[in-house]
């Protein structure tokens, strides 16, 4: 079975890979990476660590400024970028006082230097500034653009932007600047509408398994379905935090600490991923080994969120780019390595289902980044994410289905341990049944020898051997035939009626409709209610006749056992009995009681009515015990 189960993955990861790539090769990027613009800038840059760097010592340091193709090294969280526009070349068609839209790359910090009133002055242009005049791009997630008129120009040539990159390092080659007449930030076309399908769909689906999980949660007490939950909001987060509008809604106004903690949930994520498959699969239990394992890399985790925090606190840019780094491959090789060692020593189908999806999200990540590694133009691996769109609602899929049924399964065995636990309590009910019976049979015949009725008393217990004896063969199951409870009561009458010399006189009717050998019942279900009857009804009685009553019959699919005696009434056998005061002689019919409400075709019941004439005096009890039948 397990050879089959796994011969059935490996051909579904078969099967997964080429639909992966060929999927992603007919729908394209998600979102276009190169600026969308028409009217390309040429510009030089002037890279310094001096921070402090006033324009005027920028400007007096125009030889110094390189053009792009001669810098061959990439940005740097310390240094500080000058970059001089030159619009030499857009002069003419430039007309004097329209607005214009200056796209460029989406820097982190920074501000423009134009001329106006006859000075130059600067504006904030970074997405981390306050204030900021640069609007993200809806055509492109690397670009902003700001708005620029032609008598802004300095010297009616240039521009001078001071900016800073510090979320990630990226090469300058790819730095691109453009003008253009209409802005770009709303400019929604059909086939960017088209790219941003799958990302909705994406969302939908995710925001339904989490809220579908935490209510399961709730309900189950399950810390898996919460640690789901909580997985799939943040991988959400860190696939498409750029399309969350939440930050805004809160009017969360700190740009860049938004950005480091959408980034720092990769971290989170990773833990939540971790221990999700730590209490899903219950490693502790079925996979010791890798339950050590897991728990390595979840401390590995807290321990780079941790560093994360503290390059935060210190604002050390770099540190935190290289952890991301650091900590895209620690995730991937104890991911794999899991994965690998999961699909060797697969135990279950829950291990099976959890293979799958993990598997599923893995090989499009191999994917993603095989397609996005060399890409210099993409430092953040923002494009091509419709193979990772693929993988995840994948994987979401199969954990949402294995969480399922791992709580159905666990309610089955709940259910099976609910019916052994009856089943056990039966028994043990019988347990208490059979021995207050022997205890009273015993005490008839001791009562038989010491009146030297030897004769009486070897017909009582020849009648009580085989009363014992079908007790015996009943225990087994619990369980018998009518017929064999009407045998059990002919026997006990006549053995009660023996010991007591016929002080009683009884009687069982039948209904001649029921099918006594087919119909099953609780065994010795009625006993202990017909002995209540003789012993606490009939005998306490001095005058008038000692009746005793039992009929059987079906109503509605239910059998009715009636015991009716014109007995003293249980008014007037409470102060001169005891069976009403004393526990442990009234255990047999606490003990039936809950057999009745155990029974497996349906909870049955026990009445107990006390019988009166008009005014008032008792003239007996009457008992009737209600038997759901199988249907």
């Amino acid at each position: 079975m397990k050879k089959n189960m796994l011969a059935s993955l490996s051909k579904a990861l078969l099967i997964f890979c080429p639909i992966l790539l060929v999927a992603n090769n007919l729908l394209g990027q998600q979102q276009q990476l190169e600026s969308p613009s028409k009217e390309q800038l040429t510009f030089k840059v002037l890279p310094t660590k001096d921070s402090r760097m006033t324009f005027e010592e920028a400007y007096g340091n125009l030889d110094k400024f390189l053009p792009k193709e001669q810098i061959h090294y990439k940005t740097h969280p310390d240094e500080t970028y000058w970059v001089m526009l030159d619009f030499e070349k857009l002069e003419q068609s430039l007309s004097k006082n329209e607005k214009y839209f200056l796209t460029l790359n989406c820097f982190d910090y920074g501000k423009v230097y134009y001329q106006k009133n006859g000075r130059v002055v600067n504006e904030p242009i970074g997405q981390f500034n306050k204030n900021t005049l640069s609007n993200k791009t809806s055509s492109s997630i690397y670009h902003c653009e700001i708005p620029i008129r032609e008598n802004a120009l300095i010297n009616n040539r240039f521009l001078f932007l001071q900016v800073k990159r510090v979320k990630f390092i990226e090469s300058i080659e790819n730095w691109t600047f453009s003008i253009e007449q209409s802005s770009n930030q709303n400019a929604y076309t059909w086939s960017a509408i088209k790219l941003s399908i799958p990302i909705y769909i994406y969302l939908g689906v995710g925001f339904i398994m989490s809220i579908a999980m935490l209510i399961f949660y709730i309900y189950f007490g399950k810390i898996e379905f919460l640690l789901y939950s909580l997985f799939v909001l943040s991988i959400i987060i860190y696939l498409f935090h750029g399309e969350l509008i939440l930050p805004e809604r809160l009017q969360l106004n700190n740009s860049f600490i938004i950005s480091w903690l959408w980034d720092t949930n990769a971290i989170i994520l990773g833990i939540l991923y971790l221990m999700f498959a730590l209490f899903y699969l219950n490693l502790k239990k079925e996979y010791p080994r890798t339950y050590v394992f897991i728990k390595i890399g979840i401390y590995a985790h807290v321990i780079l969120l941790i560093t994360d925090l503290f390059f935060f606190a210190f604002r050390y840019h770099l540190g935190h780019i290289y952890l991301l780094q650091v900590l895209r491959v620690v995730s991937f090789l104890i991911t794999i390595s899991f994965l690998i060692y999961l699909f060797i020593y697969n135990k279950n189908r829950i291990s099976t289902i959890f293979l799958i999806g993990g598997s599923s999200y893995m090989i499009s990540i191999f994917i993603y980044y095989y397609i996005n590694l060399g890409s210099d133009s993409d430092p953040m691996f923002y494009g091509n994410s419709l193979v990772l769109i693929i993988g995840s609602i994948l994987e979401i899929i199969f954990f949402a289905y294995g969480l399922t049924y791992k709580a159905f399964n666990e309610y089955l065995k709940r259910l099976y341990f609910e019916q052994e636990a009856i089943t056990n309590e039966n028994k043990a009910l019988r347990a208490q049944i059979n021995p207050h019976f022997i205890f009273n049979a015993l005490g008839s015949i001791q009562h038989l020898i010491l009146k030297k009725k030897n004769d009486s008393a070897l017909n009582y217990l020849t009648k009580f051997s085989r009363m014992a004896r079908n007790a015996l063969e009943a225990s087994v199951e619990g369980t018998g035939t009518l017929d064999e409870e009407i045998e059990m009561l002919n026997d006990y009458l006549e053995l009660e009626s023996l010991r007591f010399d016929n002080a009683f006189s009884y009687s069982l009717d039948i209904d001649g409709q029921l099918d006594t050998s087919e119909i099953e019942i609780p065994f010795m279900i009625s006993q202990p209610f017909v002995e209540n009857a003789i012993i606490h009804g009939l005998l306490p009685k001095t005058s008038g006749q000692k009746e005793l009553t039992i009929t059987m019959k079906e109503e509605e699919n239910i059998l009715k056992i009636i015991i009716n005696d014109t007995g003293v009434g249980r008014n007037q056998a409470h102060p001169s009995q005891g069976i009403y005061v004393n526990k442990k002689k009234a255990r047999g019919l606490d003990v039936t009681i809950n057999r009745l409400e155990n029974w497996h075709f349906g909870s049955g019941k026990v009445e107990i009515l006390d019988k009166v004439n008009d005014t008032n005096e008792p003239l007996g009890t009457e008992v009737i015990i209600s038997i759901p039948l199988e249907v």
